[in-house]
């Protein structure tokens, strides 16, 4: 009876139909482990969308073919894919650790720069280990047994017609998939992963929630199509050249002058006395409050959350908004790329046009974001890289913001005499991660909190890298009251940090003030940073407004007396009626807070006719003349 029932499974698992059967059913179970993965192992693939596991096994299946096609054998095919899939789900999760975003093609472009991100994040390697252990086991154990199964069932192909079949037809299926044509990328987009209905921010506001939503492969392609830029439906280059240059006779107070510009580019702040759950023996913004009685101040809305700061970056630099962009672009990167950028719209060129010498001071390599390239294109007249300093001007495990300070300071006191200079500096000691042990010494405690010990040890770790910025900021602004050139100083926060705990929790999600009631509100707090415009003379306009980093630039050259190109003259008539927005989030001018994808009236208005004119003046394939 045994040796019967043995004979009929054998030639069951012998027989050709059910082989093929079994190797789908091992395909499909891949991509469902992908996704049983990718959600921390548990039961949400239960509330997959459906057709979200079926692109995310038609995408599979079609690198299962090619493999198939070379390797002649389905055991190996599968093999080789499992070592594929392990690999990428691994480093997806270790990056979601980092960022709670997961891989994205354009990731590939840091690869130059990985040397300096395995820097960053070599402190906290361990930890991270010890998060993913345990699902990757769980994951590596799945997929062994997988292939034992694939060994089991495996089918070989010995016919060379079918080995191009099978190499040949998921190629071309893939070609045309990423072709550019808008009628084919736009019906993907509004009939499959339904585009148009998402108009709420569950599926906009990260990568993640949209790659649970559509699986990792479907999902990565999804991203792709929408990354893509394309000219917008009420796009007409003539018209946008006439409203442009209406503004040609603006009339702005020049309160500013022309004076020396020090801009300081903050890593990571935002004025943390707003969190009620936790209070410190000393006041760790008290500078920069009472500054803004004597300044100007914004409240901002970021492009940026937890890192990317190349992205607030650019916004100042260039006047270009990154909500026209998708989650995830970086137009250092994708978008700068040719020749035809070193004539687009900066607010270097409006300076050096006026006779002003510019230098930028990074403290990343120029290969980071791939800065260096970009500020090529940009013509700084000089760059500085300084990646390596001596342990005495570090501060924890980058240089620190007095070192910052001081280089501007000695900068300032070899000036040439009379040279109007523009010096963007930005800093690194509050980038993450926040370990208790990342500073020798605190000049500050806490004295009150509800938060566990791990968060503690965090927001401690935080906090006094903005108390330092706070004292830097003072002590940079009494250099500057003693110069006799008219000199202003730019200070603003390039993004809300990515306060995560040693064993990866977001002490973000635990706060009261970013957990309302209000989503709006929410997502506002989210991605609101500061900016703040000191002088050595005085500045008239006292009251707090908001202004996002687009904006910014556009605000300050307005202000000052020389000349300017159209560009930046008519970007400033746009601050009151949409002065800050992100992809997310917009706000009016009076502090009103919107769904950036649900504008209307003026402010609709105004975002679509600056979408026209982003696209005409960094999009288009045309020289730009300013």
């Amino acid at each position: 009876m045994f040796l019967r029932d043995y004979s009929m499974l054998r030639n069951l698992v012998n027989n050709k139909i059910f082989k093929i059967i079994s190797v789908i059913c091992l395909i499909f179970m891949m991509s469902g482990l992908s996704l049983f993965y990718y959600n921390k192992c548990n039961l949400y693939i239960l509330h997959i969308n459906a057709l979200a596991l079926f692109l995310n096994t038609f995408f599979i299946s079609l690198i299962f073919s090619v493999l198939f096609g070379i390797t002649k054998d389905t055991f190996k095919s599968i093999l080789i894919l499992s070592i594929i899939n392990t690999i990428y789900l691994i480093g997806n999760q270790i990056k979601i650790v980092y960022t709670d975003e997961p891989f994205v093609i354009s990731d590939l472009l840091y690869l130059s720069a990985s040397s300096e991100i395995l820097n960053i994040i070599s402190d906290t390697g361990i930890n991270t280990l010890k998060i993913v252990i345990k699902p990757s086991i769980c994951l590596i154990l799945i997929s062994g047994f997988l292939v034992f199964l694939s060994y089991i069932v495996k089918i070989k192909i010995t016919s060379n017609k079918s080995r191009i079949l099978l190499i040949t037809s998921p190629i071309i299926i893939l070609l045309f998939l990423n072709l550019r044509i808008e009628v084919t990328r736009n019906f993907i987009l509004k009939n499959i992963f339904r585009i148009d209905s998402r108009r709420d921010y569950a599926a906009m506001t990260s990568n993640k929630k949209y790659f649970s939503k559509y699986g990792l492969l479907s999902g990565l392609y999804a991203q792709q199509l929408e990354t893509r830029i394309i000219k917008p439906e009420e796009y007409n280059g003539k018209n946008i050249s006439k409203i442009v240059s209406k503004q040609n006779n603006l009339n702005v107070e020049k309160t500013l002058g022309k004076p020396n510009i020090i801009v300081l580019f903050s890593e990571s702040y935002f004025d943390i006395s707003v969190v009620d759950e936790i209070k410190f023996n000393k006041q760790i913004t008290k500078n920069i409050h009472k500054l803004r009685d004597e300044g100007i101040s914004f409240k901002m809305i970021s492009p940026s959350y937890g890192g990317i700061s190349a992205n607030v970056e650019f916004e100042f630099l260039t006047g270009a908004s990154l909500m026209y962009f998708n989650n995830g672009y970086v137009p250092y990167m994708q978008l700068y790329t040719d020749d035809s950028y070193y004539n687009r719209p900066s607010i270097i060129n409006e300076l050096k046009n006026n006779g002003y010498k510019t230098k930028i001071v990074a403290y990343t390599s120029d290969k980071l974001f791939r800065c260096g390239n970009f500020y090529n294109y940009l013509k700084v007249d000089s760059k500085e890289y300084n990646v390596w300093v001596s342990d005495e001007h570090r501060k924890g495990q980058y240089v620190s913001d007095e070192y910052v300070v001081d280089n501007i300071i000695n900068e300032f006191n070899n000036k040439e005499k009379d040279q109007k200079l523009f010096y963007m500096t930005l800093t690194m000691q509050s980038h993450m991660p926040y370990l208790k042990d990342k500073y020798d010494k605190y000049d500050i405690k806490i004295e009150e909190s509800v938060l566990p010990k791990e968060m503690n040890d965090t927001m401690l770790s935080y906090a006094q890298g903005v108390y330092d910025t706070d004292l830097q900021l003072k002590r940079l602004y009494n250099y500057i009251k003693t110069l006799k050139e008219p000199t202003i100083i730019v200070f603003y926060g390039d993004h809300l940090p990515y306060l995560k705990t040693e064993s990866g929790e977001n002490i973000i999600d635990k706060l009261k003030y970013f957990n309302t009631d209000d989503f709006d509100l929410n997502m506002f707090r989210k991605y609101n940073t500061e900016s703040l415009i000191l002088a050595n003379f005085e500045i008239k306009e006292k009251d707090t407004k908001y202004l996002g980093p687009d904006l910014l630039s556009a605000y300050v050259l307005n202000r000052m007396d020389i000349k300017l190109s159209d560009y930046y003259k008519w970007l400033y008539t746009t601050k009151d009626i949409l002065p800050a927005s992100n992809l997310y989030v917009s706000v009016d001018k009076n502090g009103k807070v919107y769904n950036t994808n649900k504008l209307s009236g003026n402010m609709k208005k105004m975002y679509d006719l600056r979408r026209s004119v982003q696209y005409k003046y960094f999009i288009a394939k045309l020289k730009c003349t300013l």
